[in-house]
């Protein structure tokens, strides 16, 4: 799906849940769509004050709660660096560099559908994660 696609996606899916775009639940999610690198909350802070100054850390972190809560982003969960979001919820993969941390998405059909799973085993599946943890082309000699 296309940045400009999923944005109309997540602003639909916030007035389906009958839920007001907010100027700063705009801005938040205007960066998002713009910020492949699957940016941070500070860094999404730090970037919605350019052009709302009065945006709070707590207004962005109650925001990404909100949008994850209803299944309009993802949450990536990390040990020893920052959670980072990203607004692309179909199933992909994420290639994450380990020494600058950056990400980026992978698109490619997983090896196997979610759906065969569920049909195979009976397990119901919530969520799909896939990483490939390396070193990026920017850093690798």
């Amino acid at each position: 799906m296309k940045r400009e696609q999923i944005k109309h996606s997540i602003v639909r899916g916030l007035k389906e849940q009958g839920l007001k775009l907010t100027p700063q639940r705009s801005a938040v999610v205007e960066i998002l769509t713009r910020d492949k690198s699957h940016p941070s909350a500070l860094t999404i802070f730090r970037a919605a004050r350019e052009t709302r100054p009065s945006i709070s850390l707590s207004t962005v972190y109650a925001t990404l709660a909100l949008l994850k809560k209803h299944r309009l982003i993802r949450e990536l969960e990390f040990e020893g660096m920052d959670n980072r979001y990203d607004m692309d919820t179909d199933n992909h993969f994420n290639l994450i560099c380990l020494q600058c941390g950056r990400i980026e998405d992978y698109i490619n059909p997983a090896p196997v559908l979610p759906e065969v799973v569920e049909k195979q085993t009976g397990f119901r599946i919530h969520d799909v994660r896939l990483e490939f943890y390396g070193v990026c082309s920017t850093c690798a000699p």
